[in-house]
């Protein structure tokens, strides 16, 4: 499948529908984590206090499900950023399993091709069993298409686009790191600081 010829990937009519669909779809897990709660709730009334010992790590499961899915639900306008300012590209071959489990994409650095820079995702508990490391693991993802650039953010789909994913180096979002300034050009610095990336 080849990517639109588009100038961001949110001019692509399939990509805005892809992107409402991994809003709505996150948010109704975050719905639904919530209501997980209620329900927690009304089986600790409804059982002998000795259960406890039972729903207790229940909970505990519960908890960690309702923040995965708050931090989905927080990256979705992360996506959107990134998808108004850059255009998609078809990436045969990038991804791949790094040798803790997680899912690695090795992509071409925007300014020297013949460098590679890798983005990684799903080093946290029940990631494993996640699209893009399932699928990956059995070999299912043979091409990627990625919006951003590598050395800072972007999103990565199964071609469609579908499965919309949102990467990023960690200096380019966390606060406590510091931000990449070299081997970057002016222009390329202000089209990641305008997808929403830390730039030095």
């Amino acid at each position: 499948m080849t990517v639109p010829a588009v100038r961001t990937a949110y001019e692509d009519p399939a990509t805005r529908w892809a992107w409402r669909r991994a809003a709505s779809f996150r948010l109704g897990v975050v719905l639904l984590s919530l209501a997980s709660f209620v329900a927690w709730l009304y089986a600790v009334v409804l059982t002998p206090v000795w259960a406890l010992w039972i729903w207790m790590p229940v909970l505990f499961v519960l908890i960690h499900i309702a923040l995965q899915a708050l931090v989905l639900v927080l990256t979705v306008n992360r996506l959107r950023r990134v998808l108004k300012v850059y255009p998609w590209q078809s990436c045969p071959g990038a991804a791949s399993i790094a040798k803790n489990g997680t899912t690695r994409f090795t992509l071409a650095d925007p300014e020297a091709p013949d460098r590679r820079i890798t983005l990684k995702w799903g080093d946290w508990l029940g990631s494993g069993v996640t699209f893009w490391v399932r699928e990956v693991k059995a070999g299912g993802v043979g091409e990627i298409w990625f919006a951003g650039d590598p050395r800072f953010l972007g999103v990565v789909a199964a071609p469609g686009p579908r499965r919309l994913l949102s990467v990023a180096q960690k200096e380019a979002v966390d606060d406590r790191t510091a931000a990449r300034r070299r081997g970057v050009s002016p222009e390329a610095r202000e089209r990641a600081r305008a997808a929403g990336a830390r730039v030095g």
